[in-house]
């Protein structure tokens, strides 16, 4: 099961098609699919000024009846409407665990030495890991589902909502995106730019940005409640070109800022994270 969930996580870990898709009427009994590789850099988890890189696969594929599973969602557009889109969806969320984090900076270290004032402090500069003595966050599948509305012919305001992430499965949270999609672009181009919020429920928040008594002891960090509201805002820019009818080459741009108790966490070490994906995708 571990192995299968690891080889989820690969196929959805290159967000270019990480969005709900629109749906894609075809024939019946028809369907229409890409697969390929990319390349992809974004902090190691939200909040990490460290940064990881990698080689990884991507997956879409979407059949006449409105089912569809891109990177690690599947969905089911039930609606025939080209104005309304709504349905069930499912969302494998990745684990969080310390291996491969770190960063240098200045930390008070107790000496030998003391005075009438107690033991005498020392700021020595030293490796640390943030995520270090705290309990690591298992993957979830979580469950829920996504409505969107088109606004007009170029612009969508589409809206997922899913729930049981979390060590305690009852992590609760709300994506709200504004898309649009530009016109008029030389022949074989497509640009879309996107603007959302995230906001998520108390059980979230403090899965991802809390730290309980027991952490705090077992880590660097201080006791920490996060609390319910807006997680973040983000900005997409998403630019695909087609070589030919069967080739592809799509990119994206992501830029994030945590907001409310989530910024204040002393897990962040940065609040605004930038992540950046281009990938070569054959349609078949």
């Amino acid at each position: 099961m571990k192995k299968i969930i690891a080889l989820i996580s690969l196929l959805g870990a290159v967000p270019c098609m990480a969005q709900t898709p629109s749906r894609n009427l075809m024939p019946d009994g028809s369907y229409d699919s890409y697969i390929g590789l990319g390349v992809n850099s974004r902090p190691v988890y939200e909040g990490s000024e460290t940064r990881k890189r990698a080689l990884l696969p991507m997956f879409q594929m979407e059949w006449s009846n409105g089912f569809y599973i891109s990177g690690m969602s599947a969905g089911w557009h039930l609606s025939e409407s080209p104005e309304f889109e709504f349905g069930p969806l499912l969302q494998l969320e990745p684990g969080r665990t310390p291996s491969g984090l770190g960063s240098t900076i200045d930390t008070p270290m107790r000496t030998t030495s003391s005075s009438d004032w107690g033991p005498e402090l020392k700021i020595i500069g030293r490796k640390i890991n943030r995520l270090e003595g705290m309990t690591d966050i298992k993957a979830r599948l979580l469950g829920g589902g996504f409505f969107n509305y088109r606004v007009t012919e170029n612009l969508r305001f589409t809206n997922a909502l899913l729930y049981g992430a979390g060590n305690d499965r009852k992590g609760l949270k709300l994506n709200s995106d504004l898309n649009y999609r530009f016109g008029n672009l030389p022949r074989h181009h497509s640009l879309s730019l996107n603007f959302g919020v995230s906001i998520v429920n108390e059980s979230y928040a403090n899965s991802f940005f809390g730290v309980n008594e027991e952490d705090s002891w077992n880590s660097i960090n201080e006791e920490y409640a996060a609390k319910a509201g807006i997680k973040d805002v983000h900005v997409d820019l998403n630019w695909n070109y087609s070589i030919n009818s069967s080739w592809l080459v799509t990119s994206r741009i992501r830029t994030a800022k945590l907001l409310g108790s989530a910024k204040d966490s002393p897990l962040v070490e940065k609040q605004v994270g930038t992540s950046a994906s281009v990938a070569l995708a054959y349609r078949f």
